[in-house]
This record gives C-alpha cells, structure tokens and sequence, in this order.
C-alpha cells in the first residue's frame, strides 16, 4: 500500500523578512533530505523549528514543528514523531487553522497506523475528516481516505476497506488527479483480489495499467503487472498471465527496481515455468526470491515462497532439498501462529462477550420465539461440533503419520548437523584467539585517551577478524604517532596482513628511531616488500595497507603526516580541508621508490581531525541498495562536527547502521574523530 505524508503551507510574515525566507529555506531542503539523508534532514529541522521559535508567526512554527515530526518519522521514530505533531496541533487548535490541524491530525494517523495503536489512528483519521470536509480540502480528504482504506484493509474489514477507497477514487476523479486515482485503484483491486473477485481486481488493475504506463511511473507499472499476472493464475488463464509476467520482467531489466517488487515478479515467474513443466528454470527464480526477501524481512511471504519451492523441487523430483525447504516452512508457519495466536485469542473473547449481550437483548422482545431458534442453533452446533470432532481425529491421525516421517528423516539431517557444527566450532575457537592476538596490537584505549583527550573511534570489523587497524606510538619529543590503515584483504587474510604492517611501523619507529611520518612509511614499504619477496606469487608480494600517519602536538597546535591514498579531512567552522594523500599504497608497486611526501599543517582550536579507511563509503545500502560513497561521508561529518565526541560517534554509528539496513557489511570500518 502506498504511505502518503502531507507538505504544510507557510503562511505569515511576522518577524523579518530574510528571517522567514531563511526559515522556509531550512524546512524546504529538510523535506528534500527525509528518505536521502535522515540525520541531516533531523538536523536542519530542527534548526529552522529554533529560529521559527523567534517569531510570532505561529503558523510558520507548526509547520516547522511538523518538519520535525516528519524527520522522525522518516528515520521510524514514530513515538517521537506524535509528540511534534501534537505541539503542531496545539498551535494550530490556537489559531483556529482548521487546514493544518487536518494535516496535523492526518500524519499522526499515519504514525499510529506504523505503530500498531489502529484504534488511535483511526479516531485521528475520522476528526481529521471533519476538518477537511470543514475548509472543502478535497485533495487531502481524497488521500486521507486512502490511508482509511489501507488500515481497514491491514486488519481484514473489507467492507470499510472498499467504502473509504471508493470515496478517494470518487474525489480524485472530480479533481483530474490521475495519478492518485491510480493508485486509489490499485489499492482497491488488491482488495477484490483479497476477497476472491479477480474479476472486479482485474478491470480495476486494467485501468491502472492504462494510466501507469501513460505516466511512465516504472515501479507502480511492475506492482500492476504483478497484481494481473496473479489474478490470471487464480482464473487459470495462463497466456495472459504469462503475458504480463514477461513485461514484468522486461521492467526489472531495464530499470533499478526495490527487492519487494522483484520477489512477486520471480514467485509468479516461477509458477507459470511450472505449469510448463519448465521446473529447473522455476527453482532458479523462486530461490532468487527468497535471496532477494533476505534483505525484506516478511515472515508471512517467505513461507510461501518456501512451499512454492518445496512444491517446485518435488515436481523437478529433487525429494530431499524439498523436504528441508518445506520443514523450513513448516517451522516458520509455527512462529507466526504462535504470533499472532494471543491477538486471535482476545478478538473472539471480545466478539463473544458482544454477541452474548445482543444475545440477552433480542431474549428480552422476543423470548418465546429466540428460544426456539436458539435450541435449533444448539442442536446445529452440536451436530457440526461432532462433524469437525470427527475430522480432527482423523486430521491429527493422519498428522502423526507424516510426523513419523518426517521425524526419521530429521534425525538423518541432525546426525549432519552435528558433524557440521562440531567443524565450525573448531573454526570460530581458531578465528576469536586470533581476534585476541589482534586486539594485544592495536592502540590501547589508555594510550589513546591519555594522548588524544577528546576523540572517538568506529571499528566495525566485517568479520571477527580485520584487516582495518589503528596504531599509536608517543616520541620523545612530545609529539603523538596516530595510524588509520586499510590492509590488503579483510576477515583471516586481512588480519594477517594487518599484524604483520603493524609490526614492520613498530620497528620503525623503535627500533630504527625513525620520527618523521614520510620516513616512517618510507622504512615501513620496504620492510613489508622485504617480509613478502618469498611469498611464492608471480609478482612476487604485491599486498600491503593503504594508510594516514600523523604527528600531532597539541602544545604548538602542529600536524605532520605522510598518507597512502587514504587523504584526511578537517572541519574547521563548517568547513570541510581535504589534506590530500599520495596515490600510492604502502607495498610494492610501479612507483615504489618514490619517496612518500611529508606536509605540516597548522591547527586551530576546535578543529576536528577525522581519519578513516574506505569501508564507510564503500557500504551498500540506502532505499536503492547503492554505496553511500564519500560525498554523502562527507556531508555527514560536517553535520555532526560541532557534537560533543561521544554524540558524533552515536551519529556516525547510526547512520551507518541505518544505511546498511538488512544488507550484509561489505568490508572493514574504522573512523576516528579528534578534537583539537
């Protein structure tokens, strides 16, 4: 279904002029950035909700208040989202703005809907009715219906679900708005689809068609191409299905297409290669299915996906891979009926205890006669409670049977498992006592804090192991040794690499007294070439670390330091210095004897000195699975470089986490932050 956020009006010129331009400025690109940049996004709301607080335009303060809100929302703070709706609507009860409490009222519902709390949602929907019905505000209540419609729709209370999506398609048509007709439309198909009227789904889903492709809106073409493929499964008409299967899968070709759109396309794929007798080519789409809903967790989808390829593997008469996939299956069902088993539970106790008041009312009128339509009913009960008592019996009979089965085969597979696991137990043991080994090298939290004062540091290894590390030394001469370095490889590998360019800096610094950054990374190259001459490889030892080492002397406010293609950034006021790196790594290479170049760089107080290794901006992730990239690391450090440390590294964490979402870390992460 689709989620539908309101934009405010800025009304009102109270303070001066440049101020509420500046203001309007501020909420504007805090709009622009909730989906690409949530934290930046919070970051300018919050700015233009501090100086709307100078003015007396009240209006101009719901809206940024309501700015603030949907920040949150974006970023699933919903809880914190309501509290900034209902300061908006506080003001706006006020001012008597009867249109903003209606949008006010509108987005909280949305957030209680996201949250769960639908009996809230719903009251906050139905005054929110009353006000836009107040101001004849008919595209707010046409989208408004809409989101009526989905609530109704998410908890089975179909009837409400298609009243309130006629009435949006009935407004939107009256106001030409083709493309929320649309999707009003799609909306109510998937209802008659839910209901088993594929044929009502399917004259909506043809207008929907008809109007998607006109537009050229890729993503809610696919979603229709899907919906109609299905429905003509379910009315066996496998020519039109195959039809609109095709052109879905044309779409995911030729355009960057969410996973959740790309799984329906892949099931519906796979069933009509089935009902060709194609099933090799059908387990491939339905197994990429089930990769893709990895990174969508949708426990009700991926149970049948599951049994659609347990089915798919019988038929392809692969009997073992589709008995794991099905108990899989089974055991998913499991967990989602124990779910949702107490809420069930409460629902029919309710509608007991209801039933059972109309009960004693209607007894009251007409007692004579309800008794004996109440003795028929019992006698009915009776005799269907017998049928269904009889059914059981041979249900949990023939259930016994197949667990029998099944309990047989399972312990064949648990014998395997334990051999497995007995191997990777042995692995983990060998990988954490090297993670020990590691950490006894690495920079000591004392040494670091002692030195640097204020700073933080992200370490994120990809595995338990890194090949990412950070590496101090304190000079007799009162400066500070500091190294962020990106060795060749990650997880085992890497962290070979990692131990032994650790070694050859800490040779060079103790044992040939080296004090300068530029000779140190000089010494540290031809050690580590040295080290891997013999390592039997044609190229006789091309891995090594790109790497940033600094001298730091806080005292005089001094920086020197040599850099292996990792450069280092400052923000200074806001601003952002890029001290560049040399393009060369710290290893063997076509320009391995040219000399790394020393730079001095004079600090100021306040400054905040970041190095970092390139798995940050390496990261797949965001709404389209793409890197975040270094302008995007950028743009984030210089929102949060005015923080006090410990919030920058919450920040940074954050948004690191929230940008990977489900997605697995593709490499190491260190970042450290240092305040000068």
């Amino acid at each position: 279904m689709f989620r539908i956020a309101f934009l405010f009006l800025s009304i009102g010129h109270v303070f001066a002029q440049s101020d509420t331009v500046l203001v309007q400025s501020k909420i504007d690109e805090a709009r622009a950035l909730f989906s690409e940049n949530p934290s930046r996004s919070l970051a300018l709301a919050f700015e233009a909700n501090r100086l709307a607080g100078y003015s007396e335009n009240r209006r101009l303060l719901a809206f940024s208040l309501n700015t603030v809100a949907s920040a949150y929302s974006y970023t699933g703070r919903n809880d914190s989202a309501i509290l900034y709706h209902q300061q908006a609507l506080a003001i706006q009860e006020v001012i008597h703005d009867e249109l903003g409490m209606g949008r006010s009222l509108t987005n909280m519902g949305i957030c209680y809907t996201e949250s769960g709390l639908n009996d809230k949602a719903i009251q906050c929907f139905l005054e929110a009715e009353k006000k836009f019905i107040r101001v004849k505000f008919d595209i707010g209540l046409s989208k408004l219906y809409n989101s009526l419609g989905s609530l109704f729709y998410s908890i089975n209370d179909f009837n409400n679900s298609i009243s309130n999506y006629k009435k949006g398609i009935a407004i939107s048509e009256k106001l030409d708005d083709v493309v929320l007709n649309y999707s009003l439309k799609i909306n109510l198909a998937n209802v008659y689809g839910t209901i088993n009227k594929p044929r009502e789904a399917l004259a909506l889903y043809t207008e929907s068609y008809t109007a998607t492709k006109a537009k050229g809106n890729v993503s809610d073409l696919l979603m229709v191409c899907n919906n109609m493929c299905h429905e003509y499964l379910e009315l066996k008409n496998y020519a039109a299905a195959e039809y609109y299967s095709n052109e879905a899968l044309q779409i995911i070709e030729t355009n960057p297409i969410e996973n959740y759109l790309k799984t329906t396309s892949f099931s519906n794929h796979a069933e009509i290669l089935t009902k060709k007798g194609r099933f090799p080519e059908a387990v491939a789409f339905a197994d990429s299915a089930l990769i893709m809903l990895k990174s969508l967790p949708d426990l009700s989808k991926e149970i049948g996906l599951k049994y659609q390829l347990g089915r798919i593997l019988h038929k392809n008469k692969n009997y073992e891979r589709s008995y794991e996939v099905l108990v899989d299956a089974l055991n998913l069902k499991d967990t989602l009926y124990a779910k949702n088993l107490k809420e069930k539970l409460s629902e029919i106790n309710t509608i007991h205890e209801v039933e059972k008041k109309e009960g004693q009312i209607s007894l009251l009128s007409e007692s004579q006669k309800k008794q004996k339509t109440i003795n028929y009913l019992l006698a009915g009960v009776v005799v269907v409670s017998f049928a269904f008592l009889i059914a059981a019996i041979i249900s949990y009979r023939r259930k016994q049977k197949d667990n029998d089965i099944i309990r047989r085969q399972k312990n064949d597979v648990s014998a395997k498992n334990l051999i497995i696991e007995a191997k990777q137990k042995e692995i983990l043991d060998s990988i954490n006592y090297a993670k020990r080994i590691q950490y006894a090298l690495l920079s000591s939290e004392q040494q670091l804090a002692e030195n640097l004062k204020e700073y933080f540091l992200m370490f994120k290894p990809k595995d338990v192991v890194s090949g990412d590390f950070y590496w101090s030394s304190v000079l007799g001469n009162g400066r500070f040794l500091l190294a962020v370095a990106d060795s060749t490889g990650h997880g085992v590998p890497g962290s070979i690499m990692s131990m032994l360019n650790i070694s050859c800096l800490n040779e060079a610094v103790n044992a040939d007294k080296l004090l300068q950054p530029a000779d140190i990374l000089n010494a540290t190259r031809t050690k580590i070439i040295r080290h891997l001459s013999n390592d039997g490889s044609a190229e006789g030892g091309k891995d090594g670390m790109d790497c940033c080492l600094l001298s730091l002397d806080f005292a005089r406010r001094d920086l020197s330091y040599a850099a292996a293609n990792n450069p280092i950034w400052i923000v200074r006021r806001q601003e952002l210095l890029v001290l560049a790196a040399d393009k060369m790594p710290v290893g063997k290479h076509d320009r391995d004897s040219v000399p790394f170049s020393q730079h001095s760089v004079a600090l100021e107080a306040g400054d905040m000195i970041y190095l970092f290794t390139d798995g940050y901006a390496d990261q797949f992730g965001g709404p389209k699975g793409k890197k975040f990239k270094y302008r995007a690391l950028q743009e984030l450090l210089l929102s949060v470089a005015n923080m006090p440390v410990d919030l920058q590294k919450q920040a940074v964490t954050e948004a690191f986490e929230r940008w990977k979402g489900s997605l697995e870390q593709v490499d190491d992460v260190c970042l450290i932050g240092i305040r000068v």
